[in-house]
């Protein structure tokens, strides 16, 4: 798993197949206690990593961090089982691209 703090998440496209650094909200997340920003972040995370089916390479790498953050704060609400069931559902589409090795 790449740390959020990794250079490469600047590089990394989203759903819209655009450069998307999504380590931003994952930090808001992560630091956020406020459950209005944190409703917020997931309908970002929702907008950005997912789009009519499309995911890209930060949707998959968001996740591991997504559940991550989840765990160490409790956040166990459907956002955040909805986000990796579907990006996972999208993964094997043909037209997404593989994971990475």
């Amino acid at each position: 798993m790449i740390t959020l703090d990794d250079k490469l998440w600047k590089e990394l496209k989203g759903g819209y197949k655009v450069v998307y650094d999504v380590s931003v909200p994952l930090r808001k997340l992560e630091r956020s206690n406020d459950k209005k920003e944190i409703n917020k972040i997931y309908e970002e995370l929702w907008n950005e990593l997912h789009h009519q089916g499309d995911v890209e390479l930060a949707s998959y790498l968001a996740l591991p961090q997504l559940v991550r953050i989840a765990k160490d704060k409790k956040l166990f609400d459907w956002n955040v089982l909805a986000i990796c069931v579907t990006i996972e559902q999208q993964r094997h589409q043909e037209k997404n691209p593989p994971l990475p090795t």
